[in-house]
């Protein structure tokens, strides 16, 4: 009887743990902007919709509670524990990814988590705007917004500052130097981090390239479910061999 019981609690346990992975998953992926001659470089991620879906993007860039540090109450706090202090200004944007990149593909921008160019009215108004970052950024310079999109491939880009989009074509953003609070030495990179969550939705990363597919929730209670009736079916053996 105890091993029965027993069998019975790690079958459980490993329905739950099904069960726990259909309600939500999250990726996090991290990169550099790079000071180059002419202007700043820019990352470009690939995202695979194999179905349609909405998730949530959080990026993490800029450290310092103030944007200049002669304001009253500066400060500047390591948030992703990584060594460094980091000041990007980030702006992103969703291209639809039909093989060449050009301004005709261009979606949606989301800059500031204030709401500047979050959504772009002027695009697909396929982003939506929340109120600040769940990451603790402490300016609001990082983006946080929740994205529709439909199955198919897509561009993710992060820039510094302002990325027009003939720069995403030229692949390089010349209007930017990485700007730095007043007071601060000039630096040649800025690093960042991007979280993806979403309740309904895996994701997965080779390369550069984020798949994204549709968690069967249904399919896994049904397995959980499963192995519970296989399991007292055992039981049920057990008990009338005894």
């Amino acid at each position: 009887m105890n091993k029965l019981i027993k069998s019975i609690g790690v079958a459980g346990l490993a329905g739950c743990a099904l069960f726990a992975e259909a309600q939500a998953n999250t990726l996090q992926v991290s990169g550099t902007i790079y000071k180059v001659s002419g202007g700043t470089t820019y990352d470009t991620w690939k995202i695979n919709m194999l179905s349609g879906g909405t998730f949530k993007v959080d990026v993490l860039a800029y450290e310092a509670t103030q944007k200049q540090t002669s304001t009253a109450g500066y400060q500047e706090i390591d948030l992703n524990n990584d060594g460094e202090i980091t000041f990007l200004d980030p702006d992103t944007y969703i291209y639809r990814d039909d093989g060449l990149l050009d301004a005709g593909d261009m979606l949606a921008r989301c800059d500031d988590s204030d709401g500047n160019h979050c959504p772009d009215s002027s695009n697909q108004p396929i982003l939506t705007n929340t109120d600040g970052s769940a990451d603790g950024s402490l300016f609001l310079r990082d983006p946080a917004f929740n994205v529709t999109l439909q199955a198919g491939n897509y561009l993710y880009l992060v820039a510094d500052y302002t990325l027009s989009t003939s720069e995403a074509v030229a692949g390089i953003n010349t209007n930017d130097n990485l700007t730095l609070p007043t007071g601060l030495a000039a630096r040649d990179h800025g690093d960042y981090r991007l979280t993806l969550s979403s309740d309904t939705l895996n994701f997965s990363l080779v390369g550069n390239t984020i798949t994204v597919s549709q968690v069967p929730i249904l399919g896994a209670v049904w397995l959980f479910g499963s192995a519970l009736a296989g399991l007292a079916t055992v039981g049920r053996r057990k008990i009338a061999g005894v």
